[in-house]
């Protein structure tokens, strides 16, 4: 079965397959035993069974949540959903209606992520609302919980919900003819392989019997072939369960290098130099902001604000003409998900057209496919993914995740993969940064690449409630080296136009703007000159007691050390050279790191 066709089958998952169901009572028959929660009650009117969970709610301003703990594991996929029935279903914002979500904690109590399918609005009958979820590394707790959204009034019932644990499976992530296969544990496996060329016939067929134990590269080697442009289909299945995973990249034999390519150890390269991508969001596009961008450092920029009926070209121009490279943004070009444009025609028609139109653009860096759309939209994203291979084999395609333990799933619809945290003013620390580009990191395995948002924006943009926090320019240096020190490959500021927002308000300070933005411009700056390290790609990690952070990047004789403090509190840092390197004279370093401090040091052999 193809991947999307499995995955579609996944997210349609009935309650009744899935065994066991983590909830108790999941189906309102005893009542409300095993949920918490006031203000709800049971109803006669049910999907299943003889009752179902019904609430009502008047008032705007009432938010409640019904909900039970699971005995979810780290690491697991859960599986959940939920039958949803709706009387009047209102709300102001988009985000509104009822719907079931699932969210995780640390040992703290400290929220780290959950999914929030949309759900239903207005008057609906009974309809399945179901996802999937990874649970992260770090969670001790895992909640299940229906709802009406913030701000939603109306009449809700909610039926046969469930969440199920899905076993493990083996799993193919493909790099050009090379495919690393990883198993969770000890069995035989068939992967086979299919040639397509671009009239998608087929060239040749392989099949291999391989027992692995853990993870194995395996080789596919083609027939001679004229050049040109092909497509390698690729499954493995359990010889035991029969389940299986598939993939589908393009493979070009005697073909020009592309324009832009991932090469193989996760670097941009244009043009075949290397580069490394410094760029920031921003839906601002005169000349006087694409200026001062460029003027920051920055060599790209990502306006996903652009796309159907937008002067595209005018933007690729004006962008042009400051230096700066474009990653444009066709990421909302998805049935069902929350900023899609009204269309007549189909999603995939509105990509081509966009992709056949701008390919061209000498200063395109890449497409971005995905801003944090969850596992339900992935088979949709997937074939967004091989859509661009196929029509522009010169640009590779983003995404940008805000869900880590999510990111191996992600890892065959898209060419470069990136992570969101925005840990400022969400967390008294910097932690998950070095956290999540560690992750990131990871799912790329050096074939992907790995960039890092970093965040230069304050959450009080995006809720009035929240007071004014930005973050300093000592917070946004501390996240860029901590992204540089876990690999990250690039680096995108979150967002310029952000930094407006109190405009809006009528607070906005152009003077306070000013100071913002001259210690964000320092930050690009000093990055921007590191890049004769950053692409070398040798170094050392340093291994060092408490939360601290270091490595090396080597160019030659000589070396750049960064090293970063994600505590509030100032640390002391003790750490040795590698054996031939010395800053100055020095091999045995002890340097005072204040909250959120960071710093970088010229070593020589």
């Amino acid at each position: 079965m193809p991947a999307i066709a499995a995955a579609a089958l996944l997210h349609a998952m009935p309650p009744q397959d899935c065994a066991p169901n983590l909830l108790h009572n999941p189906g309102f028959e005893q009542g409300l035993q095993g949920w918490r929660g006031a203000g709800a009650g049971p109803d006669s009117v049910a999907h299943g069974g003889a009752a179902s969970l019904r609430y009502h709610n008047p008032d705007d301003a009432r938010y409640r949540t019904f909900s039970q703990t699971i005995a979810a594991q780290p690491g697991q996929t859960i599986a959940f959903g939920a039958w949803l029935k709706g009387r009047g279903l209102q709300g102001p914002s988009q985000d509104r209606g009822a719907s079931v979500y699932i969210q995780s904690f640390d040992a703290q109590g400290r929220f780290l992520e959950g999914r929030y399918p949309a759900g239903i609005v207005g008057d609906s009958d009974w309809r399945p609302i179901s996802a999937r979820y990874r649970v992260p590394r770090r969670a001790a707790r895992v909640t299940l919980g229906l709802y009406l959204r913030r701000g939603t009034t109306g009449t809700a019932w909610f039926d046969d919900v469930y969440a199920c644990a899905l076993s493990p499976q083996a799993t193919l992530y493909p790099a050009g003819g090379r495919t690393l296969i990883e198993t969770p544990q000890p069995q035989w496996l068939t992967v086979s392989s299919v040639l397509l060329d671009r009239q998608r016939k087929v060239i040749d067929q392989t099949k291999l019997r391989r027992y692995i134990a853990d993870r194995q590269w395996l080789t596919y080697t083609p027939p001679p072939l004229p050049p040109g442009e092909y497509r390698l289909r690729q499954q493995v299945t359990e010889a035991a369960t029969g389940r299986r995973r598939s993939s589908e990249i393009a493979l070009d034999i005697g073909q020009p290098t592309p324009a832009v390519t991932i090469d193989g150890q996760g670097f941009t390269r244009r043009h075949g130099e290397r580069l490394f991508p410094l760029g920031i969001y921003s839906t601002r596009d005169g000349d006087d902001d694409l200026a001062r961008i460029a003027a920051a450092g920055f060599n790209s920029v990502l306006n996903y604000r652009y796309g159907l009926g937008k002067d595209a070209d005018g933007f690729f121009r004006r962008s042009r003409r400051h230096g700066l490279q474009v990653i444009y943004a066709i990421k909302d070009l998805y049935a069902g998900s929350r900023f899609a444009p009204a269309t007549r025609g189909s999603y995939a028609a509105l990509a081509a057209a966009q992709v056949n139109r701008l390919k061209n653009q000498p200063n395109l860096l890449a497409w971005y496919i995905n801003d944090e759309l969850g596992l339900e939209f992935l088979p949709q994203i997937a074939a967004r993914h091989q859509q661009v291979q196929r029509l522009d084999r010169h640009h590779p395609t983003f995404q940008v995740l805000n869900k880590t333990a999510a990111l191996d799933d992600y890892y065959n619809s898209t060419d470069i993969l990136a992570t969101d945290p925005y840990p400022v003013g969400s967390e008294p620390h910097l932690r998950r940064t070095l956290h999540d580009t560690l992750q990131t990191v990871r799912a790329a395995r050096g074939v992907k690449g790995a960039w890092m948002v970093i965040q230069i924006m304050d959450h009080a943009a995006y809720d009035s409630r929240r007071p004014a926090r930005a973050p300093t320019e000592d917070e946004v240096r501390a996240q860029a080296w901590l992204a540089l020190i876990g690999g990250a490959r690039g680096l995108l500021f979150y967002s310029y136009n952000d930094l407006f927002y109190q405009q809006q308000r009528g607070r906005f300070e152009r003077a306070a703007f000013a100071a913002q933005w001259r210690g964000i411009a320092r930050v690009a700056r000093q990055i921007r000159s590191f890049s004769p390290y950053l692409l070398t790609g040798d170094g050392v990690t340093l291994q060092l007691d408490g939360r601290a952070a270091a490595r090396i990047f080597v160019r030659g004789d000589s070396a750049l050390l960064l090293a970063a403090n994600p505590e509030a509190r100032t640390v002391t840092l003790r750490l040795t050279l590698p054996d031939g390197w010395r800053h100055q004279t020095e091999r045995s370093l002890t340097m005072s790191l204040p909250p959120f401090g960071a710093v970088h040091l010229p070593l020589r052999r």
